[in-house]
């Protein structure tokens, strides 16, 4: 019985994407904090497209905003808020890298997907530079989910770009709320992540 219903709390986590755990947050006292994570599923393997280069997905760099795991509101004066109770599971930059490397080993296209460095040749280098991670609010009731990154292919030696390109995605959100927010961040992170791969193989692909 004790089993099921760990189960059951487990399948429930995944679900909804959100960890609970008790940390201490600033006064001392231990008070509940929400830990979110994106969430969505891998593409479908599309095998039949191989490339012979193995891909490095470093951790992805951001701007001071977005270097913590706090979630973050831009309100329409320009000011940032960094909520001390919700949070992501790790540093957005990060989360978006694993992410990537997920989906790109998903699509079997490649040899390898590294995360660290490697000693290994005909190696490509993915770097991101994360501008923008969170919610803009428009007014008091509404919220825009946004997402905007660079996102630049190195070859092997590092001394030549062989892609680089902007990604900016916005979504109106049903709800004010960090719980909607990580869903919205999840669909918009599926579609950015689908765009870099497409983009990739074309830059990898034969000319003709």
């Amino acid at each position: 019985m004790k089993k099921l219903v760990a189960v059951s709390i487990a399948a429930l986590l995944i679900f909804t994407g959100c960890i609970t755990v008790n940390v201490p947050l600033g006064g001392g006292d231990s008070s509940p904090s929400f830990q979110w994570f994106l969430r969505w599923d891998p593409p479908i393997e599309h095998g039949n497209l191989i490339f012979s280069n193995v891909l490095r997905i470093k951790d992805f760099d951001a701007s001071g905003s977005y270097q913590l795991s706090g979630m973050v509101v831009r309100y329409n004066d320009g000011s940032i808020s960094e909520s001390s109770s919700d949070r992501w599971v790790t540093r957005p930059g990060a989360m978006l890298s694993e992410m990537f490397s997920r989906d790109l080993q998903a699509t079997g296209n490649y040899p390898a997907i590294f995360r660290t460095a490697v000693s290994v040749d005909n190696i490509l280098t993915v770097e991101g530079y994360l501008r923008e991670f969170g919610a803009t609010q428009v007014d008091s009731t509404t919220w825009i989910a946004v997402l905007d990154i660079d996102v630049t292919l190195l070859a092997s030696r590092g001394n030549e770009i062989l892609f680089q390109q902007n990604y900016r995605y916005e979504k109106s959100m049903p709800s004010t709320g960090f719980k909607v927010l990580a869903e919205e961040m999840s669909v918009i992170g599926a579609l950015w992540s689908e765009a870099v791969m497409t983009d990739i193989a074309g830059v990898l692909l034969p000319r003709r």
